[in-house]
């Protein structure tokens, strides 16, 4: 028996999906507790990326509170993940725009006790440092639409459908967005 290819598995992936998604909107919460199970990663990752602050977990929280209370709303033919991340970016701007600052810059662990040296530690530590501030220097619509793509690993279609927005924009965000951050750390200074 031949293995299944992967777009078979991405279509498998698809429908059980979908059935997940007819389901929850039907009203059954099991199906929609499964939703959250499988969604709940990337959508704190996004917000995490916005807002970076301990508010990621309750934006993230909130994001599936409203999909549940709003999910008549939902389209079940189209992909539940795109959804959710623009609940999610809506409720992150939400708080950006009440607080009417940027996220604060927090240092990501790097390494271990096990860390093979100070200076590579703290080289790795720098290097996601000048990452961090070239994605604050990026506009929003740019710097969501790189942390989609990159880090989440969503389709231009997808990330259109959660920034909502065309998929031409998603391609000039990502393309501008690309330019301007290896501008940036092309010119940085490595300290």
């Amino acid at each position: 028996m031949p293995t299944p290819s992967a777009s078979d598995r991405d279509a498998d992936e698809r429908r059980a999906e979908l059935e997940l998604a007819y389901r929850a909107r039907r009203g059954d919460a099991p199906a929609f507790d499964e939703l959250v199970r499988r969604f709940q990663r990337p959508v704190l990752r996004f917000c995490w990326r916005l807002v970076r602050s301990a508010d990621a977990e309750d934006l993230a929280q909130d994001t599936f509170v409203r999909a549940f209370v709003h999910f008549e709303r939902f389209d079940p033919e189209r992909p539940v993940l795109p959804w959710l991340i623009a609940i999610a970016r809506r409720l992150c701007l939400d708080l950006l725009r009440r607080r009417k600052i940027r996220a604060g810059r927090e240092a990501m662990a790097v390494g271990d006790d096990s860390a093979p040296s100070p200076e590579r530690e703290a080289s790795a530590r720098e290097e996601l440092s000048r990452l961090d501030r070239a994605l604050d220097e990026l506009g929003e619509g740019p710097r969501e639409a790189i942390i989609l793509f990159h880090i989440e690993e969503m389709s231009y279609r997808d990330i259109a459908a959660a920034l909502e927005v065309p998929i031409g924009t998603v391609m000039t965000w990502l393309h501008r967005g690309r330019a301007q951050l290896k501008r940036a750390l092309d010119e940085a200074p490595i300290a």
